[in-house]
């Protein structure tokens, strides 16, 4: 044992006869009661904090979803016209509307109220163009076998101009919103 706790345990008496003063109990209860509040509060901060990230993971979410789907329609889009060599006027124009496709889906985005609004639409936006992609792809083959018939030309070119007045038709539905 040390020196301390030998003299602690030979004074016993003299530490025990000591009360505190009058009130004593009392503030002590009102310094708890204080406590109490402070944490009550505490859990009210922490209650916000946790609402704020899981919004702030929400939109992180919606973000790497939606860059994902543009990724693939890029991927997708350059796949479909790397395979076939397409005339130098129809390759521009392949490219102007499938870029003007990719940064209408970015204006939906944008202009969707909510995260999960935006997604629906850029899946129905998605499906939509992916229905024409085949289309084209098919008409692009027949190109391949018929590399000078304007016909087909002309019907890949529609197909695309199809592609952006989709777009267009949701952007103008989600102005008028």
């Amino acid at each position: 044992m040390g020196n301390l706790e030998k003299f602690i345990s030979e004074s016993r008496d003299e530490f025990d006869s000591i009360e505190p003063l009058d009130g004593h109990f009392e503030r002590f209860q009102e310094r708890l009661g204080n406590e109490e509040e402070k944490h009550s509060a505490g859990i009210s901060r922490f209650y916000f904090l946790r609402v704020a990230a899981i919004i702030l993971l929400f939109i992180t979410i919606s973000v790497l979803v939606f860059d994902q789907a543009v990724r693939s329609v890029r991927g997708r889009l350059s796949k479909e016209t790397s395979g076939i060599q397409l005339p130098g006027d129809m390759a521009e124009a392949m490219q102007y509307y499938n870029l003007k496709a990719i940064s209408q889906l970015s204006e939906i985005r944008k202009l969707a109220s909510d995260p999960v609004q935006a997604d629906q639409i850029n899946k129905d936006a998605l499906k939509e163009m992916g229905a024409l992609d085949a289309g084209t792809k098919e008409l692009q083959q027949s190109l391949a076998e018929n590399p000078n018939d304007e016909r087909i030309q002309a019907a890949i070119i529609q197909n695309q101009q199809m592609k952006e007045g989709i777009m267009n038709t949701i952007l103008s539905k989600l102005n008028k919103h």
